[in-house]
């Protein structure tokens, strides 16, 4: 691994486990037994570091999020609900690996403007996505008929994915990565459960056992 690699990997490292404010570009260098001048060599900085791992980070969630917009039946198929919970699944895990933006994300808006302008622009796609994954859910009840709830159903969704990471270290920081990952996208679909009317039951039993099941697998 080459060098600005490897303070990439580390610097995302210490972001993720002390935050992103208690990590200097001292501290990056000393982690990698790397003078300051080595690491300045490849990067201006603490600022230049986290420049790159955001825009790293955007590129590869923008990515992620833009399929189900250029393909229209991205969620279509046998098992819609399976095919989403997958989705969100890769989602949360970019999201995961890149935590430190996410659990302290105003600050880190308000500090950088082209963090802030990235951050918005990747909530309007989640919730282009969530509107597009609740249309196909929801068909049962004809959701787009009624473009308000589809509207409420998608934000809710976006906010879930935008904040579920802050609100599961401070409700229960013990739990395994797997646990957050998958309780987060069984949080963001349980936002079309209400609106299922009869089938509420029964949706949120198939997103249990989907949940059991993936969560078995990495025991």
């Amino acid at each position: 691994m080459k060098t600005a690699q490897r303070i990439l990997h580390t610097a995302t490292q210490l972001f993720n486990e002390r935050g992103e404010r208690n990590v200097t570009a001292s501290d990056i260098a000393l982690e990698l037994d790397i003078s300051p001048g080595n690491l300045y060599y490849h990067f201006k900085g603490k600022d230049g570091i986290l420049s790159a791992l955001f825009n790293g980070c955007y590129r590869e969630l923008a990515g992620v999020l833009a399929a189900p917009l250029l393909e229209e039946q991205f969620f279509s198929g046998i098992d819609p609900l399976e095919r989403s919970w997958l989705f969100l699944t890769v989602l949360t895990e970019v999201m995961y690996s890149n935590r430190f933006l996410y659990l302290n994300v105003t600050d880190l808006m308000q500090r950088y403007p082209e963090i802030d302008r990235g951050m918005r622009r990747l909530l309007n796609l989640k919730r282009q996505a969530g509107r597009q994954l609740a249309t196909e859910l929801l068909a049962p009840v004809s959701i787009q008929s009624h473009p308000a709830r589809l509207h409420h159903v998608a934000d809710s969704m976006a906010m879930t994915l935008m904040y579920w990471m802050s609100f599961e270290q401070l409700a229960d920081a013990s739990k395994t990565p797997q646990q957050t990952l998958h309780q987060a996208v069984l949080q963001t679909l349980s936002h079309c459960a209400p609106y299922l009317g009869v089938e509420q039951a029964d949706f949120y039993a198939e997103c249990e056992l989907i949940n059991a099941r993936l969560l078995d697998g990495h025991r």
